[in-house]
């Protein structure tokens, strides 16, 4: 049962950044390989701000997301957006946000240097006790926030004019133009928000393991596998991707060691790729490749 709570809990943050992933394709059918240093990025605007006694906690969490968030719009205007008006299957965009992913991890291991760097901004410590595992507070945050913002998207696509409009830019942005929505204004807007998510889930992130370059590649092959697992077309799935991917490698873990936790969960994406290629709660769609 331990194994499972802490999956349960994993599997949460993953579902996090998993929300990146999915909420840039289903408006923009484009992914940022780059997430990984945008976790960084937030992360580390975070510990640039600490300082500031003035500034209350949220506002200093705040600073993390924005910093990502405006970065990410940037990313989409002058790197993605250019390569996805040549073509359906136009790959560039690909490449960029690859590139972009290599630029952002050296600019930030010059500025920060290579070591890990304490983060105190939005710790939250002590264990609580669930059926029988100790769950850090810290990772029952991330959790939980996980699921309430993955709600609120849902909220916000299936029940506001915003969401309509981001439905009408993913079927056929060429009609919604027509109508008078901007599919660049959407997709800057979504690129803004997913990164910023990302940003978000470095500044707590951090406060357990410490700020570092590189501590965004150790989520990335999970968070990616969790978006396809639950489907890159389904706000609910990385929720559901989460919990089995996470409860699948924890359980895997600790019957035969770490190196299967991970190729079990990495299993699991094979399987649901021959089983189901849109993922457990994806629809069948045209996709950029």
């Amino acid at each position: 049962m331990e194994a499972v709570v802490i999956g349960l809990v994993l599997g949460g943050l993953y579902a996090l950044l998993a929300q990146s992933f999915v909420l840039t394709f289903i408006t923009t059918r484009t992914l940022n390989f780059a997430v990984g240093e945008f976790v960084a990025l937030g992360a580390f605007a975070a510990i640039a701000v600490s300082s500031w006694s003035w500034l209350p906690t949220p506002g200093k969490v705040a600073v993390g997301f924005l910093a990502a968030a405006v970065v990410g719009a940037l990313v989409y205007r002058f790197l993605v957006l250019p390569f996805t008006t040549q073509g359906e299957h136009d790959v560039r965009w690909l490449l960029s946000t690859v590139a972009v992913s290599f630029v952002m991890l050296n600019l930030i291991t010059n500025v920060e240097g290579p070591s890990p760097q304490r983060s105190d901004t939005a710790r939250i410590s002590g264990t609580v006790d669930i059926l029988g595992a100790g769950v850090g507070k810290q990772q029952l945050v991330l959790a939980g926030l996980a699921v309430v913002i993955s709600l609120l998207l849902i909220v916000v696509t299936q029940r506001t004019s915003v969401g309509l409009m981001m439905r009408a830019v993913s079927q056929d942005p060429d009609t919604a133009s027509l109508m008078g929505v901007s599919p660049r204004a959407v997709g800057a807007a979504s690129y803004f928000v997913a990164m910023g998510l990302a940003g978000l889930a470095g500044v707590l992130y951090a406060a357990t393991v410490g700020a570092s370059p590189v501590m965004g590649e150790t989520l990335l092959v999970a968070s990616i596998a969790v978006a396809i697992v639950g489907g890159l077309g389904s706000l609910w799935g990385p929720l559901l991707g989460g919990a089995l991917y996470g409860v699948l490698s924890q359980v895997a873990s600790y019957q035969w060691g770490a190196i299967w936790g991970e190729t079990a969960g990495l299993l699991l994406v094979i399987v649901v790729l021959v089983a189901k290629p849109e993922g457990l709660l994806g629809r069948r769609m045209e996709v950029k490749l």
